[in-house]
Formats: structure tokens, C-alpha cells, sequence
């Protein structure tokens, strides 16, 4: 293989495996679940009633930790305070067109989900019934 052919291949896949990483500032835009053959947005909901969520952010770091950051949301600092903490030892590791959402101690027990990256959208479909939250990254 001659090496502007080798260059060309290579930055290709470069190229589309960037394209494929989770990292970066994500916003919730829906999440389909079912219950008893029935689908509904549940992050749909959710804003009726708490409307300062769909300004909720969800950060992937390159250090394999995963957190929601409500500090722009405009919801209250209690609301705020607590979902945070329940992000706060989240970690994530991918494997091809997996993810999984786990706690530090156990990183390998925890949901996971299905991926995909098409633009600025990111696509999560659970393995084990957990639905498909859409993203949008920031």
C-alpha cells in the first residue's frame, strides 16, 4: 500500500471513530419507555411538571466519569443538590456500540445501552428494557 493511500485510510478511520465518542455536553431531548404496551416520553413529563429540566446538562468526561450539571437549569438549589449527588460517582466505559452508565466502585455493573452518534444527536437504546433517551449535544 503505497503511503497517500495509507494516509487517506487511516485518517479516514480516524475520522469516524471521533465521530462515535460520547464526550462532550449533552441535554435529554426524550426518553420512550413502555409500560404495559404503551409508549410515552417520560422526559417529556418530566418537564410538565418541573420545567427547569430541559436546561439540565449531562457531561461525559474523557476521564471516564459521567455527571448531570444543573447549575444552569434555573431549577431550585434542593433539586439541583440532589440530582447531582446521584451523578456524582457515575462512570462510563464504552466497548464498539456500547455504553455503560456505572458507579466507581463498580464500574462494570450498571445500565447499559446502545449507542449511536449521527450529527449532534447521540441515541441510546437499553439493552435490557431500559427505553431510548435521545440527546443533544451542547
Amino acid at each position: 500500500m503505497n503511503r497517500s493511500l495509507f494516509l487517506f485510510y487511516f485518517l479516514s478511520i480516524s475520522c469516524c471513530l471521533v465521530a462515535q465518542s460520547p464526550l462532550g455536553k449533552w441535554k435529554v431531548v426524550s426518553e420512550i419507555n413502555e409500560w404495559q404496551g404503551e409508549k410515552f416520553d417520560s422526559h417529556k413529563a418530566l418537564i410538565s411538571q418541573k420545567p427547569c429540566a430541559a436546561n439540565i446538562n449531562y457531561v461525559i468526561h474523557s476521564d471516564g466519569t459521567y455527571r448531570l450539571d444543573g447549575s444552569k437549569s434555573g431549577c431550585d438549589e434542593k433539586y439541583i443538590k440532589i440530582q447531582e449527588k446521584l451523578y456524582s460517582e457515575s462512570v462510563w466505559t464504552v466497548s464498539g456500540d456500547l455504553i455503560t452508565i456505572g458507579h466507581k466502585k463498580a464500574p462494570s455493573v450498571g445500565q447499559k445501552y446502545k449507542f449511536s452518534i449521527n450529527g449532534n444527536r447521540m441515541v441510546w437504546k437499553g439493552t435490557e428494557g431500559q427505553g431510548t433517551i435521545t440527546y443533544q449535544k451542547i
